[in-house]
C-alpha cells in the first residue's frame, strides 16, 4: 500500500511540474488578460489525439524556455463560453496556438495550426513572433 501511495504522489508530482509552464484558463481569466491588454500565447484544442501531440511539442518549448503559456479544451466550453471565445478568436480548425499581443491576435497568419510542428520549428517561431529571443 505504501509503495502505491508513492508511486501515486510522483505521478502527481511529475504532472504538477509538467504543467508550470502550460496553464489551463477559463473564459473569465482570458477576457481579464485580453481587457488587461496583455500579451501571451493561447492554445485551442480538442484534446484529440492530435491536440495532445501539439500540446506537448508546445509545453516542451514553453518549459524549456521558461515561458508561460495557456489553453483551453474547446470541448469542455459551454455554448455560452464558445461563443464568447468565438469574438475574440474566429476558428473552425479545433487544434491552433495563437499568439496575442497586447490583447489583440497578432494575425490569423501567424496562428501555427500544425500538429505535427517540431519544438525546433515551434521554438523558431516563437522568436519570430518576439516570444522568444
Amino acid at each position: 500500500m505504501k509503495k502505491i501511495l508513492l508511486i501515486v504522489g510522483f505521478v502527481l508530482l511529475l504532472t504538477a511540474c509538467s504543467s508550470a509552464y502550460l496553464k489551463n484558463i477559463n473564459i473569465k481569466d482570458l477576457e481579464t488578460k485580453i481587457k488587461n491588454k496583455e500579451t501571451f500565447i493561447l492554445y485551442l484544442t480538442k484534446e484529440d489525439e492530435l491536440g495532445t501531440t501539439l500540446k506537448n511539442t508546445l509545453e516542451s518549448v514553453a518549459k524549456d524556455n521558461k515561458l508561460k503559456t495557456f489553453y483551453i479544451n474547446t470541448e469542455n466550453l459551454t455554448r455560452s463560453d464558445l461563443k464568447k471565445l468565438k469574438e475574440y478568436f474566429t476558428f473552425d480548425e479545433s487544434n491552433i496556438i495563437v499568439f496575442v499581443n497586447k490583447g489583440q491576435e497578432n494575425t490569423v497568419l501567424s496562428r501555427i495550426d500544425n500538429t505535427y510542428i517540431t519544438t525546433e520549428d515551434l521554438k523558431a517561431e516563437f522568436k519570430t513572433q518576439g516570444y522568444l529571443n
